[in-house]
């Protein structure tokens, strides 16, 4: 105790000594630290996602390929998921190092060999998940640092803290940055990038602006080749600048432009070559792998592994607007009606009557706006499976268009209200911050399945409000791990995978797409007969047309036990011993 109250006392006697705006700095980050952590821990394993199971064999593999130094396997087709996989092996260091010495090889992550592997010694793949996933937050949390960082350089700081800690409540973000996916890093690293950008050519011409930007945006490309749509905010900002400089002639404003640009271009190869161990030993082959990969997935439909080749005679686009409308409709229904509002609010900041900033308004209008439509046009032309979190990064700059236009809304409406200016103005924005906090944390512990309730309320996703994700299959689990005998039970299930698997102390095994394909009904009844119970993800087999007729016959029966959560049907379970004659007698023509 003695020691305890010196040390408090030493605290105590630094921080009295502090200028006064140093004490605001550091009270504001720590803030911002709590903030960003609060929503995010809490059973930060308490369900999983259909895609983290993968991306935990692929981890797997590059932790191994680093442990035996054979670099050329650190690649993941066009992804490249590099940072993902650093933090994957960052966990596995934690918490299953041996791996890399047992001599197992390359596990193929499509068929799951990871997770009997790791429970044969010992381990568990959903603690390895949770290392992963706790990483990942707190790497993430530096970028959202770093974005205030950025950010209080262009607004006042407690302004800049409220424009960051709207953006980290957006509920659907919220969602994926705790989960192991690579969109939550891609958009803060974009954002960072941007910024950083527009810091060193508004702001502050020190080279350390212009390097953090660069090795943002390398760190980008490092995690998602997607994130390429972010030239068309670098070219706003660089095109912005060339216009400042006009009066010096176009030519010398061209060159002004090029050589920051040619810098910034180099840093960000630098930091591709030095982060993925691949680049060193084979370059052509990971240029290959990702960018010829990310060629064929947008211009042919399929990876190189079903297309075989790049063939431009086959290359075209989508560019339906229809196409795009789907892509952009789901971010519509997926953000609150405070970010709605807020970007409406954000349309006047072009028009900012102060003269002083009303350059520095007009381009971050014009940047994230344009980020934001990048994203999406870049998705919605692009062929292949398209999913809603693709476009994270446009949750992002709309959300933060957002919290600017809430700032200048409340400024504006202080100003002209009241003689506490700065208090109205704070008490505002402390409003809707709780009104989007409210808006995400009511969708605890998944929070991706947020629904805007005045989209709902007019009828849009009547049905199901998005493809799930996974969800509800771990409380079907956890349900079902309470009935007798589970631990020496069967169930076959609609996603098994770690969804299910993870929380489920019998034998799960996989119900496969082509069993109702036609000509394998033979499998599929062997595979219920050997169950002791049927696990429909109904929330998703109920929007492929394919498992129709497989759900109509199923439906003739009561199920044994139903999963229902935000008002929507998800998991219908079935006791096969419970299942009449004619059940399976459908299902032989099926």
């Amino acid at each position: 105790l003695p020691f305890i109250k010196a040390q408090f006392m030493t605290v105590t006697g630094i921080i009295r000594f502090m200028p006064r705006k140093k004490i605001t700095d550091i009270a504001i980050y720590i803030l911002l630290i709590i903030v960003f952590l609060a929503p995010r821990l809490p059973k930060i394993g308490s369900f999983v996602t259909l895609d983290e199971p993968s991306w935990l064999s692929q981890g797997a593999n590059f932790y191994y390929a680093l442990g035996q130094r054979e670099f050329e396997n650190t690649v993941y087709e066009y992804q490249p998921a590099v940072t993902t996989m650093w933090i994957i092996s960052a966990a596995m260091l934690i918490y299953f190092p041996e791996y890399r010495g047992f001599g197992q090889g390359y596990l193929d992550y499509e068929k799951g060999r990871l997770d009997p592997f790791m429970i044969e010694h010992g381990y568990e793949p959903l603690q390895l998940l949770a290392y992963s996933r706790l990483i990942q937050v707190f790497v993430i949390l530096i970028l959202f640092l770093l974005f205030y960082f950025l950010l209080q350089r262009f607004l006042p700081k407690l302004s800049a803290a409220f424009a960051v800690a709207f953006v980290s409540f957006d509920p659907y973000y919220l969602g994926l940055t705790r989960m192991l996916t690579h969109e939550a890093m891609v958009s803060l690293f974009v954002l960072v990038s941007l910024l950083a950008l527009a810091v060193y050519l508004l702001k502050d011409r020190r080279f350390l602006f212009l390097l953090i930007s660069g090795v943002a945006a390398g760190l980008a490309q490092l995690t998602k080749s997607s994130a390429i749509a972010m030239l068309a905010g670098v070219g706003i900002l660089l095109l912005a600048q060339m216009i400042q400089e006009r009066q010096q002639g176009w030519g010398r404003a061209l060159l002004n432009v090029v050589k920051p640009f040619a810098l910034w271009f180099a840093i960000l190869a630098v930091t591709y070559f030095a982060f993925w161990p691949g680049m060193w030993v084979a370059p052509g082959k990971m240029l290959y792998e990702v960018y010829g990969n990310a060629f064929s997935y947008a211009f042919q439909g399929a990876r190189l592994k079903v297309t075989e080749d790049l063939d431009v005679s086959r290359f075209s686009l989508i560019t339906a607007p229809a196409k795009i409308w789907e892509v952009a409709r789901v971010l519509f229904y997926r953000t609150t009606p405070f970010t709605w509002l807020g970007v409406l609010f954000g349309f006047a900041l072009p028009f900012t009557i102060n003269r002083e900033l009303v350059r520095q308004n007009r381009l971050l209008f014009t940047l994230l706006l344009t980020n934001a439509l990048a994203f999406v046009l870049l998705i919605g032309i692009a062929q292949g499976r398209n999913s809603p979190h693709y476009i994270l990064t446009s949750y992002v700059s709309l959300n933060l268009l957002a919290g600017l236009g809430w700032v200048y809304a409340f400024e504006w409406l202080a100003s002209r209200l009241s003689a506490r200016q700065t208090q109205m103005q704070y008490a505002g924005l402390i409003l809707v911050l709780l009104l989007q906090v409210w808006s995400a944390v009511s969708f605890f512990p998944y929070y991706f399945t947020y629904r805007n309730p005045i989209l709902q309320s007019a009828g849009w996703y009547a049905e199901y409000p998005q493809k799930p994700y996974g969800e509800a299959l771990e409380i079907a689990a956890e349900y079902m791990a309470k009935l007798p005998d589970a631990a020496n039970s069967t169930a076959l299930v609609y996603y098994s995978r770690g969804c299910f698997s993870y929380y489920y102390p019998g034998t799960s095994v996989s119900f496969r797409p082509y069993y109702v394909d036609g000509q394998h009904e033979a499998d599929l009844l062997s595979n219920i007969h050997s169950a002791d119970y049927l696990v429909v993800y109904y929330a998703n087999q109920v929007q492929l047309d394919k498992y129709d007729k497989y759900l109509a016959i199923l439906s003739t029966v009561k199920p044994f036990h139903v999963i229902w959560m935000d008002g929507y049907e998800y998991v219908r379970i079935y006791k096969v011993d419970s299942l009449p004659p004619g059940i399976f007698e459908a299902l032989k023509n099926l």
